[in-house]
């Protein structure tokens, strides 16, 4: 996903840094209207699937904690050890590629602008 959006963002900058005609206007805008809501969904899907993870995670450290803080460390409790490890650092790495998609797709709401406008993609004051 973060090759395509990174394509996407390259595409997009070629096509909105000249001059567009009326017509390519039209179609790239629609075209651009697309993707965004298709990385928009992909967005909304990550979002679900990210806070499923933070909720197993939290979870799992709550019933680590609670089970070191009753029984103590256990040997034969390694294999929840580890599971709970292995789900904080998944969610670590989801968090981290949740953030890209996020600060991406808000990125690209400003060639919206540039297209609308005509190529300007100077923040108004």
């Amino acid at each position: 996903m973060e090759k395509k959006i990174k394509a996407y963002e390259k595409f997009i900058e070629e096509k909105t840094s000249g001059k567009l005609g009326p017509i390519e206007r039209v179609k790239v805008a629609e075209y651009h209207k697309e993707m965004v809501a298709n990385f928009q969904h992909e967005r909304l899907i990550h979002l679900i699937i990210m806070l499923f993870f933070v909720a197993v995670s939290l979870v799992l450290i709550g019933a680590l904690a609670w089970n070191i803080c009753e029984m103590g460390l256990m040997f034969e409790m390694v294999a929840f050890y580890f599971l709970t490890a292995l789900v904080v650092v998944l969610t670590a790495f989801y968090i981290k590629h949740y953030y890209f998609l996020e600060n991406h797709i808000q990125g690209l709401y400003k060639y919206t602008k540039k297209i609308r406008l005509g190529g300007d993609d100077k923040e108004e004051k």
